[in-house]
């Protein structure tokens, strides 16, 4: 089964970006707090229009009287605020009616200016006059006496918001990202185990798969002691070219297991004719020919690993047609098969016989490039030549160098 692998890079790169998107919202909103501005909102006429307004402010006469030939209102005034902040420091300032003074005031200080203004402002003594809640009011009220009967509906609202970051509708978005970041960084830790669980537990069975495949193939070679190792060394050229041609990690395990067995089959070939130091007869020819064929029935049971009966069945293939056991041609061989067949003979060739002596590298070379678009398939010649050129076989285990 398909496991998914997170990119530790781009985990790391993402967990930075987010650590620093919140950690620049939380900086914002404090600094945003340390310097709320002043709020300003200005009115004129009829305050009703003013309702859906963030802040405004009614000042009806409540009553009124005549005293000494003056006119004497009483008003009720109320500020209204409509935002989520609170606010303190609050002004309301207007201009006085003509000739009108104050004669009492309750829940503010009031300032007359020389121009006619006035400034309310709100009393600190009083607390509940002190501050605004959000969607709430506060109320004062003042008395005038004039010449004349007038409303008062000009008016100028400062107030400073007293702010909170849970004011802000950031904050519970910072709060959800750090929700989903610490989830994030579980589910790292609980892969991060999980994956090291399962490498070690993958290790511990490619080292079991290895070893007895390993056991098996000795067990082959033993048969023949000039090919003593020929298998495990076919495995290791095999792979070799296969990381050259770009395998991935799954596919380079899979060729090398397939190329450790590709022989499978001639275990049943009796060892008088497997050992003959004497050039074979026709018959016993086919007698070995039939290892290809023996090797996949013996694998037919092994599905675990893809192409393993190509391996054996195969690998005697050539490139021309005129292989065995089917005369296969071209990309009709499996790849693994034209693979396996480079690396065996080149091993094959590389190797002593009870009938010569291994050839030298160069001889190797030569025969490579000769039979290329022949026996061999002319792309993976090419492989093999760039490996040998650049001295790759260089770091092969010692017990697999003859």
């Amino acid at each position: 089964m398909a496991r998914f692998k997170f990119n530790r890079k781009l985990v790391i790169i993402f967990y930075i970006i987010f650590v620093l998107f919140i950690l620049g919202g939380f900086i914002f909103l404090k600094i945003r707090v340390k310097n709320m501005p002043v709020y300003e909102f200005t009115q004129t006429g009829d305050s009703s229009q003013y309702e859906n307004e963030k802040m405004y402010i009614t000042m009806p006469i409540e009553k009124g009287w005549t005293q000494d030939g003056y006119h004497c209102n009483q008003y009720k005034a109320t500020v209204y605020n409509n935002t989520s902040f609170t606010f303190t420091d609050w002004t309301v300032s207007f201009m006085l009616p003509e000739s009108a003074s104050f004669h009492d005031h309750w829940n503010v200080d009031i300032t007359e200016n020389d121009d006619g203004s006035v400034l309310i402002v709100n009393h600190e003594e009083q607390e509940f006059n002190h501050v605004i809640e959000p969607n709430s009011n506060i109320t004062f009220g003042f008395q005038l006496f004039s010449h004349r009967d007038d409303e008062i509906t000009d008016f100028v609202i400062t107030a400073s918001p007293k702010a909170e970051i849970t004011d802000f509708i950031l904050f519970p978005i910072l709060c959800v990202c750090s929700l989903i970041l610490l989830i994030c960084i579980a589910i790292s830790i609980a892969n991060a185990i999980s994956e090291k669980r399962y490498t070690k537990q993958r290790e511990r069975d490619k080292n079991i798969i290895v070893q007895s495949m390993k056991t098996f193939s000795n067990f082959i070679d033993a048969k023949d002691p000039y090919t003593n190792g020929h298998s495990a060394r076919v495995a290791y050229y095999s792979k070799k070219i296969a990381i050259k041609m770009d395998f991935d990690e799954d596919s380079l395990d899979n060729i090398y297991y397939i190329a450790l067995l590709h022989d499978v089959g001639k275990i049943v070939i009796p060892d008088e004719i497997l050992n003959k130091p004497a050039k074979l007869t026709k018959e016993e020819m086919d007698v070995i020919k039939t290892h290809t064929t023996k090797g996949a029935g013996i694998l037919k049971d092994f599905s675990t690993i893809p192409d393993i009966i190509d391996g054996a069945k195969y690998h005697h293939e050539q490139y021309d047609g005129t292989g065995y056991p089917e005369g296969l041609s071209g990309e009709a061989i499996p790849l693994v098969s034209r693979i396996i067949g480079v690396a065996d003979s080149y091993d094959a060739m590389s190797s002593d016989r009870c009938y010569r002596k291994a050839l030298s590298q160069e001889k190797i070379r030569a025969e490579l490039t000769e039979h290329a678009g022949q026996q061999f398939d002319p792309k993976i010649v090419e492989i093999m030549l760039s490996l040998i050129d650049s001295n790759a076989f260089n770091d092969m285990p010692a017990e697999l160098i003859k």
